[in-house]
């Protein structure tokens, strides 16, 4: 079954290529997270199955050097695909009180994307959380509102 996004977050997710009927291959990259440790959750694998490989690129932008560099979100979370990856989503987790958090991608914050088996959106940076939002929806309408994820909480480096 695909997601769907009916809210304000729907047409940038469109521009950049994502149907509710898009499916990806995500078999190779479910195969390599669980090696490492990551629990891959039911929600985890539909989102990414939908979005993965997508590249958002959104507000807020920047002028540097005399040119507009935009924010982004990318849907792949190779970057983070380690065993150590695996041990700092576990930390995430205790902290929102979730009994996992999967990496579905990065962003120009530093932020690693996390989802939990509920659906809930969270960033994770260094040794602290933040929740991104508790649905598809909500995730997508913080990126276009330009909403910065609210700080939850850290865990003890």
């Amino acid at each position: 079954m695909g997601i769907v996004i009916g809210g304000r977050g729907r047409q940038l997710a469109e521009e950049v290529g994502w149907q509710p009927e898009r499916a990806m291959d995500v078999s190779v990259i479910v195969h390599e997270m669980i090696s490492v440790g990551f629990d891959v959750s039911p929600a985890a694998l539909r989102f990414l199955t939908a979005f993965s490989g997508l590249r958002i690129v959104h507000s807020p932008s920047i002028m540097l050097n005399d040119r507009r560099v935009w924010s982004w979100t990318e849907f792949d979370p190779k970057q983070v695909r380690t065993e150590r990856g695996s041990i700092i989503a576990c930390r995430c987790a205790e902290i929102v009180d979730e009994s996992s958090l999967c990496p579905v991608g990065i962003n120009s914050f530093h932020f690693t994307i996390y989802i939990s088996p509920a659906m809930r959106f969270f960033a994770g940076m260094d040794s602290s959380v933040y929740g991104y939002g508790d649905s598809v929806d909500e995730f997508f309408a913080r990126l276009v509102d330009e909403e910065k994820p609210v700080f939850l909480g850290s865990w003890a480096l």
